[in-house]
């Protein structure tokens, strides 16, 4: 673990602090400060991206440490819309996102500066990357909403509210997620001359897709009789898509055509 001394480090280090003091200035009762220190952290967040982007002559979305930093300047916009739409503030929750984001991308990914393969000079880049990096965020989302279904004595209307606002959100995600193995599909063919390879990352991908299936099949079957598996699905897809992101991309027993880490 090491502390970047460095412009973008810097920018990393000032959101973290307002994503921290959101939480703090919500769970203390102070909502208007929290919700400026939110917006604050948002701008932060982007700042960050766009110096990452120009220092790198290139769409920040080459690696992990770019990805996570991409992730954490979606999650205010994405709030604001999801709480706009279903009425549940999720500020404190997803501002706890951010800071799980932001701490890999502070202290754990290197910073360097890599030239853009020709593989990923392509006009598929930002719209595939871009889907998983809001799908991602989405489907976090949606299992930090879905955590009171765990509890046995939640009441209806809470129920009805937490579910609905989770598969609301993961059936967005889900669609961005659909949409970003589609354009790697059609990447793929272009770069390698095949829609699938069986790579390590293309597999994970899949299984977690497949796992989000489960769970609307599963709503769609059964409704809400288990809201806890409901639940359960949606924390193991948010596990694969972990794993997919840091153990598939970082482990060298999975190496594979889209390692970028």
């Amino acid at each position: 673990m090491t502390v970047k001394m460095t412009v973008q480090g810097g920018l990393i280090y000032l959101t973290l602090v307002f994503f921290v003091a959101t939480i703090i200035a919500r769970r203390g009762g102070w909502r208007t400060i929290g919700n400026a220190f939110w917006g604050t952290g948002f701008v932060a967040a982007v700042a960050s991206v766009i110096w990452r982007g120009l220092h790198t002559g290139h769409p920040p979305m080459q690696n992990l440490f770019e990805f996570f930093l991409c992730m954490a300047a979606a999650l205010w916009p994405l709030s604001v819309l999801s709480r706009r739409h279903n009425g549940l503030d999720t500020t404190v929750q997803d501002a706890l996102l951010g800071v799980l984001i932001l701490i890999p991308a502070g202290f754990v990914f290197g910073e360097d500066v890599r030239r853009l393969p020709p593989a990923l000079q392509s006009s598929l880049f930002i719209p595939h990357v871009g889907s998983y990096v809001a799908g991602y965020v989405l489907m976090a989302r949606a299992a930090l909403m879905a955590l009171p279904l765990f509890k046995r004595d939640i009441a209806s209307d809470l129920l009805r509210q937490t579910e609905t606002a989770s598969r609301q959100t993961a059936t967005i995600g889900f669609v961005l997620l659909t949409l970003g193995l589609l354009l790697g599909s059609l990447w793929g063919k272009i770069c390698w001359g095949h829609y699938w390879q069986f790579d390590p990352k293309e597999m994970w991908s899949l299984a977690a897709w497949l796992v989000y299936a489960g769970y609307f099949h599963e709503r769609m079957a059964h409704g809400v009789r288990a809201p806890r598996v409901l639940a359960a699905l949606l924390w193991t897809g948010l596990l694969f898509i972990v794993l997919t992101l840091t153990w598939i991309n970082l482990s060298r027993l999975f190496v594979g055509m889209h390692n970028y880490a």
